[in-house]
């Protein structure tokens, strides 16, 4: 199943423009995990994001935005030191 991030992407800038990134985002991917979602699924979303931010006006010339996105996705994979997303499921 592919997660439309048109579905998404209003909710994900406003979690990426506010003041809570970390927790706003884990809430709505524990929310994507209990819809049925894999880890991998999500990952994919994120990656979507990823490209998005760098294109929008609003978060195209945002170093923070950026890294701290990058910062939280390292969370899926092995890169994550002491924050693991979706810890039931392998890393990516």
């Amino acid at each position: 199943m592919k997660i439309k991030f048109d579905t998404y992407k209003d909710s994900l800038f406003a979690i990426i423009l506010g003041d809570n990134l970390n927790d706003d985002l884990l809430v709505l991917i524990h929310k994507l995990s209990e819809k049925g979602y894999t880890k991998r699924e999500i990952y994919d979303l994120f990656l979507v994001l990823f490209n998005e931010i760098q294109l929008d006006i609003r978060t195209k010339d945002s170093e923070q935005v950026y890294d701290e996105l990058a910062d939280f996705m390292d969370g899926f994979t092995a890169w994550g030191k002491g924050f693991k997303i979706l810890q039931n499921e392998p890393n990516l």
